[in-house]
């Protein structure tokens, strides 16, 4: 199926959830996180959840982080919507955040991190296949992003739904995830820089 399907697809799937069922799906994402193993992983990039966009909760993995690793550092992306580009902010619990005028949550000022520093990044998506090939919103902010990441940096996405079998028009410059959190197992598609 292509992106433009899989996209329409999966937004519509993703309202018929009922509440219940979205906080069933966030608890057990939370446990599937928690069942990596961090070691070596100092810096994690991670995504604020578009509040119209029902996605997943990110904030309840930032939050699981926080308590359970507080040596890890936590970057938050602020984006420039007219480059379609990415800055990456250093996310402390007094950092201050804004909603910018697509309604994404990000830091308004702050310490910026280099891409390259960056071990583990969680990868906001509509859909992916079993090969790690992703369905974003379609501008190419992450595709950037992580091609400007060390070569070791590991790519997770997080999914309430299981992967299609093949995204039929992945172009070769998209970059693949690496893993994928899902409520009910983490799906490891390369196992080359894991954790």
């Amino acid at each position: 199926m292509d992106k433009a399907e899989l996209r329409k697809r999966y937004l519509a799937k993703r309202k018929q959830l009922s509440p219940v069922e979205i906080n069933d799906l966030n608890t057990a994402l939370v446990a599937r996180f928690a069942q990596i193993k961090l070691e070596g992983i100092g810096v994690v990039h991670v995504f604020y959840p578009i509040p119209g966009k029902i996605e997943p909760d990110s904030l309840r993995i930032v939050n699981y982080l926080r308590e359970e690793h507080p040596g890890i550092r936590l970057v938050l992306p602020k984006s420039n919507l007219d480059m379609h580009t990415l800055t990456h902010i250093l996310w402390t619990e007094d950092t201050p955040l804004a909603m910018n005028r697509w309604g994404i949550t990000e830091p308004e000022q702050g310490e910026a991190v280099d891409p390259q520093s960056i071990d583990l990044v969680l990868i906001p998506l509509l859909a992916y296949d079993t090969h790690g090939n992703r369905v974003g919103y379609g501008k190419g902010f992450y595709d950037r992003f992580l091609a400007s990441c060390r070569p070791g940096v590991v790519k997770a996405g997080i999914s309430w739904f299981p992967p299609e079998e093949l995204v039929t028009d992945a172009d070769p410059f998209d970059v693949p995830l690496d893993l994928c959190i899902h409520p009910k197992r983490v799906i490891y598609f390369r196992r080359g820089n894991l954790l």
